[in-house]
């Protein structure tokens, strides 16, 4: 009975709707209009659009469709190509801003795992962590190998030389020997601890990239100290480290008694054990870079300009192998051709030929008298 008399009331009101719509005085509002739509037996024809002839081609369909249709990447395509990562660059030692610089994703922004930290570093300090312990075994103890005493007639154990390890003196019997404590590691393993490191680092905001070198006005103490204090870098904010292309003079002096506030070392000494274990990093540009080439990673600019460089070096070859003897101007002064210049030379020699007694030829062909 309910459905039979919902039914009946939308009938009712579609017929009222109907009969509003279809008056001429109608001044119902158009949301009334549209919802007498909704209740029509047949269903309102929708508006026409006219088109030119030119738009249903199939070319012009198929370029509006490529234009309107933006293409998703995937979370794999956005995992396999993140977005660059964007630094800033600053001044040493005021640490004022420079410019920005972009590096690529994989190099510092990367996940953190700790299972490749861990390898990283165990591999690292088994690699540097010599045996060197070694103990004497019986041909090595110095003095006689005679029998102490007899086998047989003493009453007594049987005995042999003196350097038998149940003898004081002795030899030590299964010692230590000098050995290899290094463990292997794939080097794309390690390529990605480093980067990680780095990646930690830089995330935590405990990376500054320097744009120049590291290189203070003086090598006093007390003025390396000051910066330290200045930017919380000593002790008391955590140790700095400080990485740098090559060994700079006044920042090695400076930092020599300040070992409790940071130390300073050249990128072909640090290990991804200092990357980690320093409360922040102080590193130059070009040693950033030299760290991210080093352990897989290829810098487009760098690239670039390495391929101009060596197109420039063939082509100067190349035109310098081109080059014929002609005359050219060099600072002003023309250079004679290889014939002119030859008849110049035997000209000189048959008038330096020619010259009295008194007279000597030197070997440029000029003459001096004597």
């Amino acid at each position: 009975m309910a459905s039979g008399s919902s039914a009946r009331l939308l009938r009712r009101s579609g017929a009222s709707l109907r009969r509003a719509w279809t008056s001429a005085d109608s001044n119902i509002p158009m949301s009334y209009n549209l919802l007498s739509r909704r209740f029509m037996a047949t269903e309102a024809a929708l508006p026409s659009s006219s088109t030119s002839p030119e738009s249903n081609k199939p070319e012009t369909c198929i370029k509006i469709f490529e234009s309107r249709l933006r293409p998703r990447k995937t979370r794999q395509e956005v995992l396999l190509n993140p977005a660059p990562v964007t630094t800033t660059l600053y001044k040493f030692p005021n640490l004022e801003p420079l410019r920005f610089t972009h590096y690529d994703a994989k190099f510092l922004n990367l996940p953190i795992r700790r299972d490749i930290l861990h390898r990283a570093i165990v591999y690292e300090g088994n690699s540097h962590r010599l045996g060197r312990a070694k103990t004497k075994w019986r041909g090595e103890i110095r003095g006689s190998n005679r029998k102490l005493r007899p086998q047989k007639g003493t009453g007594r154990a049987r005995l042999g030389d003196r350097s038998s390890p149940m003898l004081r003196g002795g030899a030590k019997a299964h010692g230590p020997k000098p050995r290899d404590f290094s463990t292997g590691l794939p080097r794309k393993v390690y390529d990605l601890a480093f980067r990680t490191a780095l990646s930690y680092r830089y995330r935590k905001g405990e990376l500054i990239i320097i744009g120049q070198a590291i290189q203070p006005d003086h090598s006093k103490t007390r003025y390396m100290r000051q910066i330290m204090l200045l930017n919380k870098w000593g002790a008391d904010n955590g140790k700095t480290l400080f990485i740098t292309m090559t060994k700079r003079l006044n920042l090695w002096c400076g930092l020599n008694k300040l070992s409790q506030h940071g130390r300073c070392m050249t990128v072909e000494d640090v290990d991804v054990k200092d990357l980690l274990e320093t409360g922040r990093i102080v590193i130059e540009q070009h040693a950033l870079e030299w760290l991210g080439a080093k352990h897989g990673i290829t810098f487009p600019e760098r690239k670039a300009k390495v391929k101009k460089a060596k197109k420039e070096t063939i082509e100067g070859m190349g035109a310098v192998a081109d080059d014929t003897l002609t005359v050219e101007a060099i600072d002003g002064a023309e250079v004679e051709p290889l014939e002119s210049s030859a008849e110049a030379v035997t000209e000189q020699q048959s008038s330096s030929s020619e010259t009295p007694s008194n007279q000597t030829s030197s070997p440029t062909g000029m003459a001096h008298t004597l």
